[in-house]
């Protein structure tokens, strides 16, 4: 099997959709639900995404985007930092079919998100929710540094406890 992270490309999208929605039955990520996954995979302040491929097509992605003032990201990494959040890129979006677990893909998605970011003088920072320990093991192996606890409100007043890493 040859992996390959390139740019995300809009014929990925029907394929990564299908590929959140097992994602999500499985882990319940994203915690808001895949009603729409094509909608929800193109963020409304993306920089870049990138997909994670094999031979047989995409199997992962990873998304920056423009850090908002209202961002808890932003907010807890502004508090930690000093920085302005115009110099943040938020890390967003990341998911790996099950069946491709292990292969290294999330660590090369975010490898190219951090390379990216840093290349286009910005720093990074993401939230995790707390059950999502198999990407939070991941960040740390990054060498991700835990910042901020939150709370990331979905659905009808829904909760969910998380943390803001920056990397």
């Amino acid at each position: 099997m040859t992996l390959t992270i390139r740019p995300r490309r809009e014929e990925d999208l029907p394929s990564l959709a299908s590929t959140l929605v097992r994602v999500h039955a499985v882990d319940g990520y994203p915690v808001e639900g895949v009603a729409d996954p094509e909608a929800w995979l193109r963020h409304p302040h993306e920089i870049q995404s990138w997909t994670a491929a094999d031979d047989d097509g995409p199997i992962g992605q990873v998304t920056l985007t423009r850090a908002q003032p209202e961002d808890d990201v932003a907010v807890a990494w502004h508090k930690y930092t000093g920085g302005d959040i115009e110099r943040l890129a938020i890390a967003a979006r990341l998911f790996v079919d099950r069946d491709h677990r292990g292969s290294g893909a999330g660590h090369l998605l975010m490898e190219t998100a951090r390379d990216f970011a840093r290349s286009h003088g910005l720093a990074i920072a993401l939230d995790v929710v707390l059950k999502d320990r198999a990407a939070i093991r991941l960040y740390e192996r990054l060498g991700a540094e835990r910042i901020s606890d939150v709370i990331h409100w979905y659905g009808d007043g829904l909760t969910a406890a998380g943390v803001v890493y920056v990397i």
